[in-house]
């Protein structure tokens, strides 16, 4: 429910905004570190950055990234497929450099909602059992990112996103193996 609420409180402040300040990017997510996110492959990121306060040496503003990875189990006993779902809403600063104009370098913090849902069958020796589970894990979210303008409304991306999750699931130790995530955030943008 608290997922529902956030996103769409973050949604209706985002269309209410002018989108002079707005910028959309396109990122392909990269998993990294050793955690539980780690044997996933990334597919897809999109995120949205509003500027609300734009004074000369930096911004501030809130920004709502989406992104979908997947991982695939397949042996002869059991196989599998995971889907995760995560969304970050933030807020971020970002510094205006003076002898780097077309460089940005900004910092986030804000909330990453994990949905994860498997699929796949069993074999137990006697019987093939198949399932279908979900799973959701919340956690707060630290990010770094650099943009590289190309023109006035082009830039490239690059970012780190840090993840510490809140509580794990019942039966899974309370390790940094499985409370931690990362990734890295390669892509492109366009400034409205």
């Amino acid at each position: 429910m608290r997922k529902i609420i956030s996103l769409v409180l973050v949604f209706s402040a985002l269309q209410s905004f002018s989108q002079s300040k707005a910028s959309v990017e396109l990122n392909y997510p990269i998993p990294t570190g050793d955690n539980f996110v780690s044997n996933y492959k990334g597919v897809l990121d999109i995120g949205f950055k509003y500027r609300f306060a734009d004074k000369e040496d930096f911004s501030f503003g809130v920004s709502l990234n989406a992104n979908y990875l997947t991982y695939t189990f397949d042996n002869p006993d059991l196989n599998f497929k995971t889907q995760n779902y995560n969304f970050q809403p933030r807020i971020f600063g970002e510094l205006k450099l003076k002898g780097v104009p077309r460089l940005h370098p900004a910092l986030g913090i804000g909330y990453t909602f994990m949905q994860f849902s498997s699929s796949g069958s069993g074999n137990n020796g006697e019987d093939i059992i198949n399932f279908n589970e979900s799973e959701q894990l919340n956690g707060f979210n630290f990010n770094v990112s650099f943009s590289f303008d190309f023109s006035k409304k082009m830039f490239a991306l690059v970012q780190y996103d840090a993840i510490k999750v809140s509580d794990t699931p019942v039966g899974v130790p309370d390790t940094k193996y499985n409370t931690n995530a990362s990734f890295i955030k390669l892509g492109i943008g366009y400034r409205f």
